[in-house]
């Protein structure tokens, strides 16, 4: 039946075939590789699979902490860099590709990130757990004042590619998370960053304290912006955000859960991206509990 009628692509040179396969996708090249028979060698050749590799795949791949294994092909290196995350720069960073596209992926682990009083045992404990990627999270043992921050280069990351970062964190308890949200932003260093809202506790948890007679999440349609301003449960104009825009986290396949920061887009390969979550201004409760494993910079997708 093939034979009777041939794929237009089957009746190119071979090296014809391989320009047009890396111009489609990884999905695309592996669907031809299953559906025709003729084209399977060129879909599994390491010169179409060294396209979708990133350019300096194996600068990145030599500062594994833990070896790599010696593949027989690319395409292999490919679907192995998609589904192992390798650890980086000493462990403090995570390396991966997005499956779909082939795009970097990176993961800064905790003690890749700016944590202030991290560096303090009465407020900060640095620990193990079996379910982390990295060697060490931060966990939080006590803080009024909250700040985390990471950097990150454009020039590491995909060019032209639009971005996401996501905090990556547990809650071992809400204390202090249930009464207002945290301030989140991304942008370039050293330019003002466009700040939303966020909470940390997801939905489905208790979200009333016994000493508050309305939750801080479903206003009643009474409450105006004086009584929101009046509690300094909020930061101030926080209202309509409350209502509607604040971020809520999203549990991930791994256990943790992730609040999104904010975008970018990898523009100039100069600038350095700051990615940020704080609470600083008019804390209002101590806050503890949070384990932090890192902040995840993934290509939005969609």
């Amino acid at each position: 039946m093939e034979n009777e009628n041939p794929n237009i692509l089957s009746l190119l040179p071979e090296d014809c075939t391989e320009k047009v396969l890396v111009f489609t996708g990884p999905v695309d090249v592996c669907r031809v590789s299953l559906v025709s028979k003729s084209l399977q060698s060129t879909a599994d050749s390491d010169s179409v699979w060294e396209k979708f590799l990133p350019s300096d795949y194996q600068s990145i791949i030599s500062g594994s902490v833990t070896p790599i294994p010696d593949f027989g092909s690319k395409k292999d290196l490919y679907v192995y860099l998609c589904h192992n995350p390798i650890l980086i720069d000493e462990g403090r960073k995570s390396f991966s590709l997005e499956k779909r596209t082939g795009k970097k992926c990176y993961f800064l682990g905790a003690w890749d990130l700016h944590i202030e009083w991290a560096d303090t045992p009465q407020y900060w404990e640095w620990t193990s757990l079996p379910d982390s990627r990295f060697p060490e999270v931060a966990k939080l043992r006590h803080v009024w004042w909250l700040e985390i921050r990471g950097t990150i280069r454009v020039g590491v990351l995909s060019p032209r590619t639009s971005y996401a970062a996501y905090l990556v964190y547990k809650l071992e308890n809400d204390n202090g998370f249930q009464y207002r949200p945290s301030e989140v932003s991304v942008g370039v260093l050293g330019v003002e960053l466009d700040k939303q809202f966020a909470f940390l506790e997801p939905e489905g948890r208790p979200q009333l304290d016994d000493d508050y007679e309305e939750s801080e999440y479903t206003l009643p349609p009474d409450y105006g912006e004086e009584d929101l301003v009046e509690d300094q449960h909020l930061p101030e104009g926080a209202s309509s955000l409350v209502q509607s825009n604040v971020r809520r986290p999203q549990l991930r396949d791994d256990g943790w859960f992730e609040i999104e920061l904010g975008e970018f887009y990898t523009e100039n390969e100069d600038d350095c991206i700051e990615m940020s979550l704080k609470e600083v201004k008019d804390c209002v409760s101590s806050k503890e509990g949070l384990i932090v494993e890192g902040i995840e910079i993934r290509p939005r997708m969609g």
